[in-house]
């Protein structure tokens, strides 16, 4: 008990707390991707799409953790703009559209796959266990937990209201979804000076209590 105690003392003096931002995109419809291709093949495309959202990855962002079909990203310091998540969201999307596009070309049929975002702002704390860091905290929690929500489009970004609080009819909303058109996504993704040009609309959403 006492070396536990002593322990406890000794790496709390090194556990980091601070504001910052957690960002998970997520692969949507990998379930059913998983459920209907052979385990060999469902690998290797996992870990291009995966790969290709890590390249992506312009902002600084440092990587927790690789979860099946979705990468916990993070980063300390101040909260970023909402233009600068958007940026380095389409930046993910393009790369994993293109990628998406060149396997679909090689297995010859169409992969129901897309990329969604999901970004909150918050104080957590960072550890290690072994090589590996960790991430403690509320925003981890509720980030993990956003990624189950009714949000119908499998294309969007969902910030919280952490990262941008916006009033709507005298009302604060909790949520801020960003959608994108699911058909020009399924076309070849297109580029304008602004990034891509399948955003259709940005608007404030309500979910389901038991979902957050």
């Amino acid at each position: 008990m006492e070396q536990l105690y002593k322990r406890y003392l000794k790496e709390s003096k090194a556990i980091r707390m601070e504001n910052g931002i957690v960002m998970i995109p997520d692969i949507s419809g990998y379930t059913n991707f998983v459920n209907s291709i052979c385990i060999e093949a469902g690998r290797y495309i996992t870990r291009e799409l995966l790969s290709v959202i890590l390249e992506a990855n312009s902002t600084g962002l440092e990587v927790s953790e690789i979860e099946g079909d979705a990468i916990l990203f993070y980063k300390f310091g101040p909260k970023p703009p909402v233009k600068a998540i958007v940026r380095q969201y389409e930046e993910m999307l393009s790369s994993f559209n293109t990628k998406l596009r060149e396997i679909e070309d090689i297995v010859g049929h169409r992969l129901d796959l897309s990329l969604k975002l999901i970004a909150h702002y918050g104080s957590f704390s960072e550890y290690k266990i072994g090589a590996f860091k960790k991430l403690y905290g509320e925003p981890v929690v509720r980030a993990h937990a956003l990624l189950k929500n009714n949000v119908e489009s499998n294309a969007y970004i969902l910030l919280t209201d952490s990262l941008a609080t916006v009033q709507a009819d005298g009302q604060s909303r909790d949520f801020f979804l960003i959608e994108y058109d699911q058909q020009n996504i399924n076309n070849h993704h297109k580029k304008t000076k602004h990034g891509t040009d399948y955003q259709t609309s940005i608007r404030q959403v309500s979910l389901q209590p038991n979902l957050v």
